[in-house]
């Protein structure tokens, strides 16, 4: 992949959280660092990029996870090479958090299963088919994505498809009703809708997530977020993106207002 627009976006966007969520000033970041407030303002500008190593630092400074950490350096570090590369190793899933947290208009698909942020920590457990090593960690980073989204201070337009068979395959589990209403809850949010397909979706198999700006200044430039088994990655090329929102749109009309109970959608 060429570079990416989204990936400076990215390293920008994630500098500024970082500094945010430390509730410490530039002068506190600037001192350990060994460099000038202004330099620190410069990275969070763009005006300059840090390199790897100074990035890595200013993060352990504003005390973020390791993973995050090894993100962050790993999308400068391909910055700087002049190429970027999607893998599963570095999965970009680190992207679409800083896109939840700042697009004006989100969309997501999802043909199979209650999309991740969404999910109560039961149907995380009991009902998603692989867990990982860390489910309770991964748990914890699906909790964090459900906050951010809810604690918009302006609140995005939020989009949610879900295929009808996400809601049948919780018939006759326990937790079905805690999930519905939470999903309910969701649907409850200023701006937010949700919407039942159902069918064959042609063309569209796998989950996936659009950002776009919609006005609002800190968003991220356009993109569409594809999840599949063997790789994520995300979309930027203008013919793709426009591609998938036609796309999207035209399920989204003939869609069901999300509502009711339960047990009038799997009958």
């Amino acid at each position: 992949m060429p570079l990416s627009r989204v990936a400076e976006w990215y390293v920008l966007a994630e500098l500024a959280a970082l500094i945010t969520e430390s509730d410490l000033t530039y002068a506190q970041i600037a001192e350990p660092l060994g460099v000038s407030t202004r330099t620190v303002q410069n990275y969070v500008s763009g005006d300059t990029r840090p390199k790897a190593g100074m990035a890595a630092r200013l993060a352990q400074i504003c005390g973020a996870a390791e993973k995050r950490i090894d993100f962050l350096t790993h999308v400068i570090s391909q910055l700087d090479s002049g190429v970027i590369v999607s893998d599963l190793n570095k999965r970009n899933i680190f992207i679409v958090e800083r896109g939840e947290a700042t697009a004006g208009e989100i969309w997501k698909f999802e043909p199979m299963y209650v999309p991740g942020p969404f999910q109560t920590l039961r149907y995380h457990l009991e009902m998603l088919p692989e867990q990982g090593q860390n489910p309770m960690q991964n748990w914890q980073r699906k909790l964090q994505r459900y906050t951010t989204l809810k604690n918009r201070r302006n609140a995005p337009a939020i989009r949610t498809i879900m295929h009808a068979n996400a809601l049948r395959v919780m018939q006759g589990w326990d937790g079905a009703e805690e999930q519905f209403e939470h999903l309910l809850e969701i649907g409850r949010w200023p701006n937010s809708e949700i919407r039942i397909v159902d069918g064959l979706i042609y063309g569209f198999e796998h989950a996936h997530d659009h950002y776009r700006p919609a006005g609002f200044l800190a968003a991220p430039p356009p993109f569409v977020y594809v999840e599949a088994i063997d790789q994520s990655r995300h979309i930027e090329e203008p013919e793709k993106i426009d591609l998938y929102y036609d796309r999207v749109r035209s399920i989204w009309q003939p869609g069901r207002d999300f509502g009711g109970r339960f047990n009038d959608w799997i009958r």
